[in-house]
């Protein structure tokens, strides 16, 4: 996973996507910049090609005149449960785990949950 000064930002940013009340403080086209980055860290490894394959999805959706909000929570809410999962593996150190925790719980509450 991530670990060199890039995915560091990557990480501030995603996880400055909502506000102490859950409040989206991004647009969709901003989310798409974002998805774009992920997808570019994220290429190529297999214990992420599922999330590669959910954010292609999501980007997708964002890149709609009208994205449908049930289907961007449901993608986002996946995009949570998987990255939670990807920070449980045996192959992510420690500090990486943290991040991709705090992402996790991000992308959950983009999600409304």
């Amino acid at each position: 996973m991530p670990s060199h000064a890039l995915d560091q930002r990557l990480f501030e940013r995603t996880n400055s996507l909502t506000d102490e009340n859950d409040s989206i403080l991004a647009s969709p086209q901003d989310g798409v910049e974002l998805i774009d980055n992920w997808l570019r860290v994220i290429a190529g490894d297999n214990s992420t090609q599922l999330i590669e394959e959910q954010l292609k999805e999501l980007r997708s959706e964002l890149t709609l005149e009208t994205p449908d909000d049930d289907r961007v929570r449901g993608l986002l809410r996946d995009l949570g449960d998987n990255t939670a999962l990807v920070a449980q593996s045996r192959n992510v150190q420690e500090p990486t785990a943290k991040k991709l925790d705090d992402l996790a719980f991000t992308l959950r509450s983009l999600a409304g949950m």
